[in-house]
């Protein structure tokens, strides 16, 4: 399979399905619940995102590429990869062409392929198309962002589409490549299964057969899904090994392969079979890490660990990048300097310990955030003077008391120097932000007492669990808490070599201490161990990560998998996001709770701080950081216009408010009546339903009534869900919805931020290009205003005629545009940042978070004529615009969307502000045209707010100015919209003050 590890590679698939509107599709691909998995498990946006991604592409290749239809045959299901292979070729045409498989590296192999693939010439070998390989979509999700929950909700989708014969009915497939992620696949499908009647039915692999010969029972209303071990699919049947053509099946498989890959030779050969057994279904890839080309370009939903953690939902990641080569040298134990690498991760652990302290003090609670944990990954553990035997010697040697104090100091003022120098995390957008009191006043005490559980030093203490050859426990003979647990393969065999003079004894508490390292009242505050026992284990708890000696050969994806497995973060039950994300969510508990805290205090438990033990081991995880950083394309920060600066820009901010909708205007509810009011007839005591439902759903008086009034009123379709609670926990989610308001107007602080991250994946040097002219242009000033500027200076004498000759000079090349690639860089002076960046064409897959629809760019090209020509804005003493992005920006009027019952975000394009006086007007633009069919829910979102049930505005007042809102949407001929919106449109950017008044 093609590789280039130097190539950026695009996401085509993702830059595909971003073109499709989810709302716009047909109602039977997209009437799904994409909400619920279990009683205890609801998906996240962004789970609900992935497979949106998922329908969307399902839709495009079995709907609009080539309709499908159940009597199609093989050349029609071939002609629909070719319609779908010349639609990727218009993104990057020489990249598509370059992939495929040749005869040039595994003839044997190549003559397998050959059997089920037409075969080209090129040059002197034989070649198969990447054609044939299209029908395929790949899910890049970040460890620990719940790649099973989709995965499994994902059949689901399959299973109803197959059900209305929208896609082909194939069996359905899920390879992983190892037993433990077989049996956590297992474990969510038994908490899927508790509240289904279509439940999934999981199936060996080796079953196939007789499953679909008929000879193992089986039942309509099962899903029936097929599982095996990625590793064991083969070129031949043996003991556990499966010959992929024992299972072929004539190609008509959907299989879902999660992290079925490890990019060795063998791995590249079991691609090749899985995509022989999907060449007449699809093939959907899950990992949260992808190397491989094929695996970018199909990309269909890029939510990897940088954008895991740019959305809010981990920890930032800061890297210690100071050199230390310490544990490379293995010769001295009690090499001081090793010392100096445990100390700097035991002073970083108290310092997050504190903050946590800090936290729990100002709450009144330990109920928030976690109990923070250092984690220790060696890569050798029985070796003689392994790395797990002299960091726990370094261990030892502080716990003991025989610490070099110099040494300690000196640690303390290099980490006050680096987070100075460099307080840019590697993952995550924001600074690190540290009191330098805060480290300085840390003493060895505090060291003792926050990592140690004890105020005096003392010599370790062995604690080993019976029957548990895994897992060792420590302590310090000057408590009774354990403060570390190592959990390596052979925990008796290290004990006999490397702790001879050690106090050994034994604990019938528990038969797993790793088992319960993760409840907050668990004492270990360090894990150390081999790589192997992090694979498959998620927690909250740690917040310091180092790396001894990990840096060679498939490095590069484990340490992006570890870092990922220890960014989790849940400050607030069950709300696995950062708490400023959250804030700015209008979160209610975020705020209250936020407002309580130090900010010092929340960056800190907020942040995973990794740490490796030499120069290379640092390059290299630099380098997994970069890779994963390089396929989401670097990142380009604009700069916020000065101009902006001397105004006011106001934004709204809204709340929830009493009124709920009424009965008759809520649409179906998917769920039996009859079994919802059977149970609410047996409960009798409305006053159960409290300690039932209230902790996963707001619950009053008058919301039980409404659930009453709506058994009777309302309306009803069939349901998946046969259990009864989940049934009316939804049910009260879909009766409970509550309308928005105005809250206020605050002035514009980070509500827009998308002009900070903008991602651009093209090769260093064309991105060192850009930069300079985006440099360039953001620089430009009026060369009129200038000239007349240094006139004045030339008369008054303040410069000389040669200064006054090289300013005009510089004058001279200065640009308020320039051209790059597809892009044009505009200074548009009015505009909130500076410069703006817009596309020449629509299929640009290299640049994102810029101005990309041809509407929004028709609608910038011409204000620009009308603002030049006619002074379209003069009438006003001050006016700005700034661009929106609705991924990004928290700019927006929220609406109701009858078609999925739910408040949504009305995300416009532009927002204006103008002023005159002690008037003051804010303007919502979203020139994308009339196709998307809820554009009146948002008008009427907005009518809600922002008019006064006449059609008249409201006038809001804050510091003592007037203040409306307008909204404008933009088509190309108002006069086909009906009546009651055609007020709301306009087909020429003149018009967007026409309905102002400031006489």
């Amino acid at each position: 399979m093609a590789k280039n590890k130097n190539e950026k590679v695009p996401l085509i698939y993702q830059d595909l399905v971003e073109e499709i509107t989810y709302e716009s599709l047909p109602s039977s691909w997209i009437d799904h619940d994409l909400y619920s998995f279990s009683d205890k498990i609801t998906l996240f946006d962004y789970q609900q995102e992935a497979l949106k991604s998922a329908i969307k592409f399902l839709h495009y290749y079995f709907e609009s590429l080539q309709k499908y239809s159940p009597l199609e045959n093989q050349v029609e299901y071939i002609e629909r990869k070719k319609k779908l292979y010349n639609e990727i070729s218009r993104f990057n045409k020489k990249l598509i062409e370059s992939l495929g498989i040749t005869s040039k590296n595994n003839k044997l192999l190549f003559d397998k392929l050959k059997e089920y693939y037409s075969v080209i010439k090129e040059n002197s070998y034989e070649k198969i198309h990447f054609l044939n390989f299209v029908n395929r979509i790949s899910f890049w999700m970040a460890t620990g962002s719940g790649k099973t929950v989709v995965l499994i909700k994902l059949i689901e989708l399959l299973d109803r589409l197959i059900s209305s014969k929208l896609i082909p009915d194939n069996d359905i497939l899920i390879l992983t490549h190892r037993d433990d992620l077989i049996d956590q696949i297992k474990e969510h499908i038994y908490e899927y299964n508790k509240i289904r009647s279509r439940k999934i039915k999981l199936w060996n692999l080796r079953k196939h057969a007789d499953v679909k010969t008929g000879n193992v029972l089986t039942f309509k209303d099962e899903i029936n899904v097929f599982i095996y071990r990625s590793d064991l699919i083969s070129d031949q049947t043996k003991e556990k090994l499966l010959s992929f053509e024992d299972i072929e099946n004539n190609g008509k498989w959907y299989v879902l392969l999660d992290e079925a890959h490890k990019g060795d030779k063998e791995d590249s050969k079991r691609q090749l079979y899985y995509s022989v057994l999907t060449r007449n279904g699809l093939l959907f890839n899950f990992s949260a890490t992808f190397t491989d080309v094929w695996d970018v370009i199909t990309t269909v939903y890029n939510f990897n660990l940088d954008r895991f953690i740019e959305k809010g939902h981990g920890k930032n990641v800061y890297l210690s990048q100071q050199e230390l080569n310490a544990f490379k040298d293995k010769e001295d134990f009690y090499d001081i300097s090793k010392q100096k690498i445990v100390l700097k991760a035991l002073i970083l652990l108290t310092l997050v310990k504190k903050a946590k302290n800090n936290i729990d003090e100002k709450l009144g609670n330990n109920k928030h955030y976690h109990s923070p944990l250092m984690i220790a990954l060696v890569n050798s553990v029985h070796t003689e003077k392994a790395d797990l035997e002299i960091f726990f010697k370094q261990l030892e040697l502080i716990a003991s008391g025989k610490i070099n104090l110099d040494i300690f100091e000196n640690t303390k003022r290099e980490l006050i120097e680096e987070f100075s120098e460099h307080p840019r995390y590697v993952f995550g957008h924001d600074e690190l932000l540290v009191n330098k009191e805060a480290i300085n006043t840390i003493s060895v005490r505090d060291v003792l007492e926050q990592v140690f559980n004890t105020s005096s030093f003392g010599g370790i203490e062995v604690i080993k669990i019976p029957k548990n050859n895994e897992e060792l426990i420590f302590k310090l003979k000057t408590t009774e808490k354990p403060f570390a647990l190592m959990k390596i393969g052979d925990a008796g065999k290290w004990v006999k070599e490397k702790l001879t003079n050690y106090e050994i004894n034994e604990s019938y508490e528990n038969t797993s201490y790793f088992k319960i390292i993760n409840q907050k009242d668990c004492p270990a505050n360090i894990l150390m161990g081999s790589r192997a026992f992090y694979e498959g284990w998620d927690s909250n708890r740690p917040n310091v990560m180092i790396f001894i000696n990990i840096g060679t050969g498939n490095a590069k994806k484990y340490v992006t998998q570890s870092i990922g497995r220890g960014v989790r973060i849940e400050p607030i039950k069950d709300k696995r996001k950062r708490l400023l994300p959250l804030k700015r969510e209008n979160d209610i508990a975020a705020k209250d709770i936020y407002s309580k805290l130090e900010p010092e205090d929340v960056l800190l438990i907020e942040t995973l701080f990794v740490l490796g033990t030499n120069k290379d081991n640092v390059q290299k995880i630099l380098e997994s950081i970069k890779y994963e950083r390089k396929k989401s394309g670097e990142v380009i920060e604009l700069e916020e216009n000065e101009l902006s600066k001397k105004y006011t820009l106001l934004i709204p901010v809204y709340k929830e408010i009493e009124e709920t909708l009424s009965v008759d205007t809520l649409p179906k509810f998917e769920g039996d009546k009859e079994l919802i009011s059977n149970f609410i007839k047996w409960i009798e005591d409305d006053r159960l339903f409290y300690p039932l439902f209230a902790e996963e759903n707001h619950i009053e008086p008058k919301t039980i009534t409404k659930i009453k009034e709506f058994l009777d009123k309302g309306k009803f379709k069939k349901s998946n869900i046969s259990y009864v609670y989940s049934q009316i926990g939804k049910l009260f989610r879909h009766v409970n919805i509550t309308m928005q308001d105005l809250k206020k107007f605050k002035p514009l602080e980070d509500e827009i931020v998308h002009f900070k991250r903008i991602r651009v994946s093209l090769e260093t040097n064309e991105v060192e290009k850009f930069k300079k002219l985006i440099e360039k242009v953001k620089k430009y000033k009026d060369p009129k205003k200038e000239k007349e500027k240094y006139k004045e200076l030339l008369k008054s004498g303040k410069i000389g005629i040669d200064e006054f000759t090289s300013k005009i000079e510089e004058l001279s090349k200065t640009t308020n545009e320039e051209d790059f690639k597809d892009l044009k860089i505009k200074h548009i002076v009015n505009h909130y940042y500076l410069p703006v960046i817009l596309t020449t064409k629509d299929k640009i897959s290299y640049i994102n978070h810029i101005i990309n629809v041809k509407s929004e760019r028709k609608f910038i090209l011409e204000l620009e004529k009308q603002v030049k020509e006619n002074g379209l804005f003069n009438d006003f003493d001050w006016w700005m615009f700034s661009k929106l992005d609705q991924y990004l920006d928290e700019v927006y009027i929220p609406y109701y969307n009858k078609d999925h019952n739910e408040i949504k975000k009305f995300n416009p394009d532009f927002i204006f502000w103008l002023k005159k006086g002690d008037k003051y007007f804010i303007i919502f633009v979203d020139p994308k045209g009339t196709k998307h069919t809820d554009y009146e829910y948002k008008v009427d979102g907005y009518r809600f707010i922002f008019e006064d049930g006449q059609n008249r505005k409201k006038i809001f007042t804050k510091d003592g100015l007037k203040i409306q809102v307008h909204l404008k949407l933009y088509t190309e001929d108002k006069n086909k919209l009906p009546e009651g919106y055609k007020a709301y449109w306009f087909d020429n950017p003149k018009d967007i003050i026409n309905t102002i008044n400031i006489s």
